[in-house]
């Protein structure tokens, strides 16, 4: 274990459908997010931006947050953390990966420590950070125009769902460009970073922080309370499209992210290994089990086989959409408007990855 602490003292987009800027304008301003508290456990509640998810630990010494999404729902958090645990101090704030759709709000707990995977400063380093979906600064300049942001707004059956309303946002002198230090502006650096693992004890609670491996993000964290048996991840394994069931098919946005398939099963298999009977997660409305991890690592296996064997006889990307059906998973969420895209992304993922 490495840990680095610094004298101070995450991003990307939640993956949404983003209209046209004339139908946005007609639309009119946004709705304000539904917020809820919703008990887990004793001491352990999970709490709602929307369709995003922080967690809250509770303990005598203090408060562990996870993920403080952004800097409106931090200051309501605080507000409402003092109003349900008064004289309780926020000791840790933990960033679940760097995408700042998730971890942007930190600022507003000033009194906290910000723990996060050491990839999380290399992804805030001046350069352009690691982004999830289709996302990539293909010009090589070190910043993002509207061109390689909006040219990957339309995904092929779900109708924008890989595209994201960051642009516009976090352009924020309105030149067009958005660069690393705009990208970064209301994320707040970790003071304290680590490798593979880290244990914290706050309360006499023990808590433990693991990299899984690279999936959605590069600079992940699961966070493990062993003595509740609980565990806690965003955007792994229930990506923005799950809701009740984690028999959903994944989104595959980027060919999964850019990072290998092996890497997604080894990531899955790290959280199997935990001894818990809670999954908490920064997406869905319900908490999850083990069996779902392991459902979902068995669909990333089957996926991989069956396109790398239909490699290995030659076939291209179009017999193999023809010819792979995976129908063990027919009945799994988005099995009709996914699984083409889930093909092709696994494919142009093996050609990359071998």
């Amino acid at each position: 274990m490495m840990m680095r602490a610094l004298v101070v003292g995450c991003a990307v987009a939640q993956l949404i459908l983003v209209p046209a800027a004339a139908d946005a304008a007609a639309a009119g301003p946004p709705a304000a997010p539904v917020r809820n508290f919703v008990q887990v456990k004793d001491g352990i509640w999970r709490v709602s931006n929307g369709g995003a998810w922080a967690l809250v630990y509770v303990t005598d010494e203090g408060i562990l947050l996870a993920d403080t999404i952004n800097p409106e729902f931090g200051t309501w958090l605080k507000g409402e953390l003092a109003k349900r645990f008064p004289g309780k101090p926020i000791k840790y704030v933990i960033y679940s990966h760097s995408h700042f759709d998730h971890v942007e709000g930190a600022r507003v707990f000033p009194e906290a420590l910000v723990v996060a995977h050491e990839a999380v400063l290399s992804n805030m380093d001046g350069r352009i950070p690691h982004m999830p979906g289709g996302f990539y600064d293909s010009d090589a300049d070190g910043k993002f125009d509207a061109t390689e942001v909006r040219d990957r707004l339309t995904y092929p059956t779900l109708g924008g769902y890989c595209g994201s309303n960051f642009f516009n946002r976090l352009d924020l002198n309105k030149d067009g460009e958005v660069t690393p230090q705009e990208y970064h502006s209301d994320i707040r650096p970790p003071d304290l970073v680590y490798s593979e693992r880290m244990t914290l004890t706050l309360g006499g609670r023990r808590i433990d922080l693991i990299h899984p491996g690279k999936n959605h993000a590069n600079d992940g964290t699961v966070i493990y309370l062993p003595a509740e048996k609980v565990v806690f991840s965003t955007d792994f394994p229930a990506d923005a499209l799950v809701r009740g069931s984690m028999r959903s098919l994944p989104s595959a946005c980027g060919n999964f992210d850019r990072h290998p398939l092996s890497e997604w099963i080894k990531s899955y298999r790290s959280i199997e290994a935990l001894d818990f009977d809670t999954l908490v997660q920064g997406h869905g409305t319900v908490t999850f089990g083990k069996q779902d991890v392991v459902e979902g690592r068995k669909y990333f296996e089957d996926l991989q086989a069956v396109v790398k064997d239909g490699m290995s006889k030659g076939m291209g990307l179009q017999q193999l959409k023809a010819t792979i059906k995976l129908e063990q998973y027919k009945d799994w969420a988005f099995y009709k408007q996914l699984l083409e895209d889930n093909i092709e992304s696994a494919y142009y993922n093996l050609q990359i990855y071998r």
